[in-house]
């Protein structure tokens, strides 16, 4: 285990609905990762079920909208640290931060 390291920001996958989510990892032990996910829940999990805490310019993800705290589609316009302008399938853009993001990788 050379990647990741205690309190690493990460995206971490959970399995309730395939999504990658915004974690910090707590405890590494062995092959064996311990996270908290934003949202609270903590689990061990594997550096495999890990991705980097970043997205990139042009990068298809969603985004947790300030106007409804829903999901929805976007394309990240631009990436500046944690934060991210991000445009809407109608055209709209918002400026939001990396917690805000989750996506989905097709196995």
């Amino acid at each position: 285990m050379e990647y990741w390291n205690e309190g690493d920001r990460v995206y971490a996958y959970w399995d309730e609905d395939d999504y990658f989510y915004p974690a910090t990892i707590l405890n590494i032990s062995e092959e064996d990762i311990y996270i908290r996910f934003d949202t609270g829940e903590e689990e061990w999990t594997q550096e495999e079920y890990l991705e980097e805490y970043a997205v990139s310019a042009d990068e298809e993800v969603e985004c947790k909208s300030a106007r409804d705290d829903q999901y929805y589609d976007v394309t990240v316009r631009s990436a500046d640290g944690d934060r991210l302008e991000v445009e809407f399938d109608d055209g709209t853009t918002e400026w939001t931060t990396l917690n805000r993001i989750r996506f989905y990788i097709e196995a």
